[in-house]
C-alpha cells in the first residue's frame, strides 16, 4: 500500500513541476493588446498649421469603437467635428479628416479601439496648432492608454473561464465518476453543467456589450453601437461565442450532451480566434490557443467534480478510485498545458522581460497561488488514507478561485513591450515634412523628415515598386544627426518594412545634417549625408508658379549628370538643347503638385523646393531664381540619380551677364 501511494505521490509532484513550469513559461496566450504607436499630430508634439486629418497607428489591427473610437476636444472644450473613420495597412491605422474650423491652441484627442482579443483599448494625448507649445508642455498629459471598462472586463473573463472549467470539467469529471459504484446512502452530486452554460452565457453576452459600448455595460445596453459588434472581428467573434454557449445551455436542456459538446467546441474555438496569438500566427495561434484552454478548463472543472464527489460519497474506497484517476489525466493535462502554453508565450513575448512590470508581478502572484494548490492538492492526496480532507479540499477549491481570477486580470494588463521591435510599416508624416534624397553608392536614399521623426526609405537597384516595393532583400542602415549648433549624435533606428528605417528626432532650427550608413545584401553601400533645412515649410503655391514658369520658357541649355552609383559621378554631364514644355512633361511633378512640398533658403540666399514622392521613393531639389525657373535639379531615384543644371537664353536687350543659371558641371 505503501508503495502505491508513493508511486502515486510521484506522478502527483511530476505533475506540479510540469504544471509550474508550464505556467512560468507560458504566459498568458490571450493577454497581449494593441498598442497606439504613432498618431499625426504627433503624441504631445505641435504644427504649425492645422491638421487636415487625424490619424493613429498601431501595432496589430483593430476596429473602431463606435462614436467614441475618437474625438477631438478644443481648447473650450468644444468637440472637433470629424468625418468617417477610415482603416488602412491592413486594419492598424485609423484616420478621419477634419471637418471644423482647427484654431490656434492645445488640443486634446480621446480614442478607443477594439483589439483582436475583443478587449476595448482607450487613451488621450494632446497636440499643439500654432504657437501654443509652452501651454502644451505645463497641461500635459502623457498619452497613455489601458482598457475600457477593465475591471468589468476582468470580472467577465473570470466568470468565462470559470464556465469553461465547469462544462468542460465537469464533463470529464462525470465520465470518470460514473465507472466507479456508489456507496449505499450516499449523497447525489448535481451536474454542474448546465449552471456553467448560464454562467458562460452570461459571460459572453456581457463581454460582448462591452465591445458594443466601448467598455461600457451601461452604453452597451443603452446605446449599442452596432458597427463595433458587426463590422468587425472581435464582435463577430464574441457573437459566435454567445450562440455556442446558446447552443450548448439548449442542448443540456434536452439532455443532447453530444450536441452539448459541439456547441462548447464552438465556443471554445471563439475564444482561440480572439486571443492574441492568432494575430502572430493565423493557424498556430488559434490551435494553440485553444488547445491550451480546454486543457486547462478541464484540469480544473475535473478536479472540482470529483473533489465534489468525494465529499458526497464520504471518501469511499470508489471515491478514492475516482481521484486516483483524476490524478493519472491530469498528468496528461498539464503537459498539454506546459507546451501550449510555451508555444503561446514564444509567439508573444520572452518571460524574461516581464519581471518588473505590473504584468510580471501579477504573474508572479499567480505562479504563487498554483504552487500553493498544488502543494494543497498534494497535502490532500496524501491524507485519503486516514480520512477525508475535507478542509485542504475547500482551501485548494478557494485557491482555484483566485487563481481564475487572478489570470482574468491579466487579461486586462498591458504586457511589456521591446521599445525597439520592428514596425508593421511606417508611420504617416506628423504635420509638415521634407524629403530629401542622396545615395550610398548603389543604393537610393529617401529620407522624409517631419515633427518629432524621420524614415529612411533604402532602394537597391532590383527593387520591384510595382509590386509593393519588395526584392526578398535584407538591408540595414545607422543613422547619425548633426544638429546646426555642430552636437552629433546616433539615433536609434527600428525597423519599418523591408528597407524602412524610422527613427525619433528631435530637429533643430537651422540646417541639420543627416548621415545615413546604408548597406544590402549584394549590393554596394555606404554612406551619405543629407541636408535637412528645419522647420519644414511647406509651399504647394510655389510649385504651381515653377512648373507654369517653366512652360513658359521656349528652348534652353540643359546639362544632365546620371549615374547608378558614385563611382559614376565623375562622368561628362550630357548637354541637351530643350524647351520648358518638353523638360516639364518628362517630371514627376509635371502637373504641378506633389505629395510633399517644401520650401527652405540655402547658405547662398537662394530658393530651394524639396519635393517628395513616397510612394515611388523619389527626392528632388530645385533651386529656383527670381523667375522660378528652376536653376539646379537634383533627382534621387531608387535605381539612379540625376544633377541637371539649366543656361536660359538672354533676354532681348540684356546684355549683362546674369543670364548663365547653373554650370556645366552639374555640381552644387
Amino acid at each position: 500500500m505503501c508503495g502505491v501511494r508513493a508511486r502515486w505521490a510521484a506522478r502527483l509532484a511530476a505533475a506540479v513541476l510540469l504544471a509550474l513550469a508550464g505556467l512560468l513559461s507560458a504566459t498568458t496566450s490571450a493577454q497581449a493588446h494593441a498598442v497606439l504607436l504613432f498618431a499625426s499630430p504627433a503624441i504631445e508634439g505641435a504644427v504649425p498649421t492645422a491638421p487636415k486629418e487625424i490619424s493613429l497607428v498601431f501595432d496589430e489591427p483593430v476596429q473602431p469603437s463606435g462614436a467614441r473610437a475618437l474625438r477631438v476636444s478644443a481648447p473650450d472644450g468644444k468637440q472637433v467635428t470629424l468625418g468617417k473613420i477610415g482603416r488602412s495597412e491592413g486594419g492598424r491605422q485609423l484616420t478621419a479628416p477634419v471637418r471644423s474650423t482647427v484654431a490656434p491652441g492645445v488640443y486634446t484627442v480621446s480614442w478607443q479601439a477594439i483589439a483582436l482579443d475583443g478587449d476595448v483599448m482607450g487613451g488621450t494625448y494632446q497636440f499643439a496648432v500654432g504657437s501654443a507649445t509652452a501651454a502644451l508642455a505645463v497641461g500635459g498629459s502623457s498619452g497613455g492608454q489601458q482598457v475600457a471598462g477593465a475591471p468589468a472586463t476582468a470580472v467577465l473573463r473570470w466568470v468565462l473561464f470559470a464556465a469553461f472549467a465547469l462544462t468542460l470539467g465537469s464533463l470529464v469529471g462525470e465520465w470518470l465518476t460514473a465507472r466507479r459504484r456508489v456507496p449505499e446512502r450516499a449523497a447525489t452530486v448535481r451536474s454542474w453543467m448546465a449552471p456553467g452554460a448560464v454562467a458562460g452565457v452570461v459571460a459572453s453576452i456581457g463581454l460582448a456589450l462591452l465591445i458594443a459600448g466601448g467598455g461600457s455595460l451601461v452604453r452597451g445596453v443603452t446605446s449599442p453601437s452596432g458597427a463595433a459588434l458587426f463590422d468587425g472581428r472581435p464582435g463577430i467573434l464574441a457573437l459566435v461565442e454567445i450562440a455556442g454557449w446558446l447552443g450548448s445551455l439548449i442542448a443540456l436542456q434536452l439532455r443532447q450532451k453530444q450536441a452539448a459538446v459541439a456547441a462548447l467546441f464552438t465556443a471554445v474555438v471563439a475564444e482561440g480566434l480572439r486571443a492574441h496569438p492568432a494575430a502572430e500566427s493565423a493557424v498556430w495561434g488559434p490551435v494553440l490557443t485553444t488547445v491550451h484552454l480546454a486543457a486547462a478548463a478541464v484540469w480544473i472543472g475535473a478536479l472540482v467534480h470529483v473533489l465534489r464527489v468525494g465529499r458526497a460519497w464520504r471518501w469511499a474506497p470508489p471515491a478514492r478510485a475516482a481521484l486516483r484517476a483524476y490524478a493519472r489525466i491530469a498528468l496528461a493535462l498539464v503537459v498539454l498545458v506546459l507546451l501550449t502554453g510555451t508555444l503561446s508565450g514564444l509567439l508573444l513575448v520572452s518571460p524574461l522581460k516581464l519581471w518588473d512590470t505590473n504584468f510580471g508581478r501579477l504573474l508572479t502572484l499567480k505562479l504563487a497561488l498554483v504552487a500553493g494548490v498544488c502543494a494543497l492538492a498534494l497535502a490532500a492526496r496524501r491524507r485519503l488514507a486516514s480520512g477525508a480532507p475535507r478542509q485542504l479540499a475547500r482551501v485548494e477549491a478557494s485557491a482555484l478561485v483566485a487563481v481564475l481570477a487572478v489570470t482574468a486580470w491579466l487579461g486586462v494588463t498591458q504586457p511589456p513591450r521591446d521599445a525597439n521591435a520592428a514596425l508593421p510599416f511606417a508611420p504617416p508624416p506628423s504635420g509638415n515634412a521634407i524629403t530629401v534624397g542622396g545615395r550610398a553608392d548603389q543604393i537610393g536614399i529617401a529620407a522624409t523628415a517631419s515633427q518629432g521623426q524621420v524614415v529612411v526609405r533604402l532602394t537597391a537597384p532590383d527593387t520591384d515598386l510595382d509590386n509593393g516595393g519588395t526584392s526578398d532583400l535584407s538591408y540595414e542602415a545607422g543613422l547619425t544627426l548633426t544638429t546646426p549648433g555642430g552636437s552629433s549624435r546616433a539615433l536609434a533606428v527600428r525597423g519599418c518594412g523591408e528597407g524602412c528605417f524610422y527613427a525619433p528626432v528631435t530637429w533643430r532650427n537651422g540646417l541639420n545634417l543627416l548621415t545615413v550608413r546604408a548597406g544590402a545584401d549584394g549590393w554596394g553601400g555606404g554612406r551619405d549625408t543629407l541636408r535637412v533645412m528645419w522647420p519644414a515649410r511647406p509651399d504647394a503655391a510655389l510649385l504651381k508658379q515653377t512648373v507654369k514658369a517653366m512652360r513658359d520658357v521656349g528652348t534652353f541649355t540643359l546639362h544632365e549628370q546620371v549615374a547608378s552609383d558614385t563611382a559614376r559621378t565623375a562622368v561628362a554631364p550630357t548637354k541637351l538643347q530643350v524647351t520648358g514644355d518638353q523638360f516639364v512633361d518628362s517630371e514627376p511633378y509635371a502637373k504641378g503638385s506633389a505629395p510633399l512640398s517644401s520650401r527652405f533658403t540655402d547658405a547662398e540666399g537662394n530658393t530651394v523646393l524639396a519635393l517628395g514622392f513616397p510612394g515611388e521613393r523619389l527626392a528632388l531639389e530645385l533651386t529656383l531664381d527670381k523667375q522660378h525657373r528652376v536653376v539646379r535639379e537634383t533627382l534621387v531615384a531608387p535605381n539612379h540619380f540625376i544633377r541637371r543644371s539649366f543656361t536660359y537664353p538672354e533676354p532681348e536687350g540684356d546684355h549683362g551677364d546674369g543670364h548663365d543659371h547653373g554650370d556645366a558641371s552639374g555640381g552644387q
